[in-house]
């Protein structure tokens, strides 16, 4: 896993470099909208990239990286219960972590790329889509190692199988508190209703024990 994160590190600075403004590196890739005709005092910005292609930007960046977060999240929530072994809350909070920081970084790369290259809505689009497949090379490694020896990838489909029911677990564990309180709720009621009838029963056996004793002293 920490070797899939290295592989997209490294791919990822590539697209940090082509995005830096460096006037004398002539390999940068950063585009310049603004045209400056020398026959004018004015110039023009001949970008087409507008508010649309920012929020077909949101909506492929949500789509793609929200459930990473999230499951990094719950992941580093997971850690935090003492009930889990000490091994298990350290694999929770490593893979949390990780999990977490490679999708901001992604987030962050796909930002800065498509604000130094993005000059078109269909410019914004290409670019993103290319940084987001950066975060299937995990899965095409895992998938060509599982297709040369399986045994190799026994440990790794463990902890995949942890980041995945980690927010399963946790919400069947909500599930299951929430379940708890409602059953105790109910016996509370049940023990007060018991109560009432007890209570309207001793009332009644003293009514019959008052009724009685008049009846025996006239004897």
């Amino acid at each position: 896993a920490l070797s899939t994160i290295g592989v997209q590190i490294w791919i990822l600075t590539v697209f940090v470099k082509a995005s830096e403004v460096n006037l004398q590196d002539d390999k940068i890739d950063i585009q310049f909208t603004w045209k400056c005709p020398r026959d004018t005092d004015t110039c023009e910005n001949k970008g087409d990239l507008d508010g649309t292609g920012w929020a077909i930007f949101c909506v492929l960046m949500t789509a793609f990286l929200a459930k990473d977060l999230i499951c990094g999240a719950k992941l580093i929530a997971h850690s935090a219960k003492r009930r889990h072994n000490r091994m298990s809350r350290l694999r929770s909070f490593v893979g949390g972590i990780c999990l977490g920081w490679i999708t901001v970084f992604i987030l962050y790369v796909s930002i800065i790329y498509n604000k130094a290259l993005a000059t078109s809505n269909s410019d914004i689009v290409v670019n993103s889509v290319v940084i987001l497949f950066i975060m299937e090379i995990d899965e095409k490694i895992f998938g060509l190692l599982a297709a040369i020896n399986e045994k190799w990838t026994t440990h790794a489909a463990e902890s995949k199988d942890l980041i995945t029911a980690a927010p399963a677990a946790m919400n069947d564990e909500g599930n299951s508190v929430d379940e708890m309180k409602d059953e105790l709720a109910n016996q509370k009621k049940e023990m007060e209703a018991q109560r009432i009838e007890i209570r309207m029963l001793r009332e009644a056996v003293l009514d019959i024990q008052e009724a009685k004793e008049p009846s025996e002293a006239s004897f």
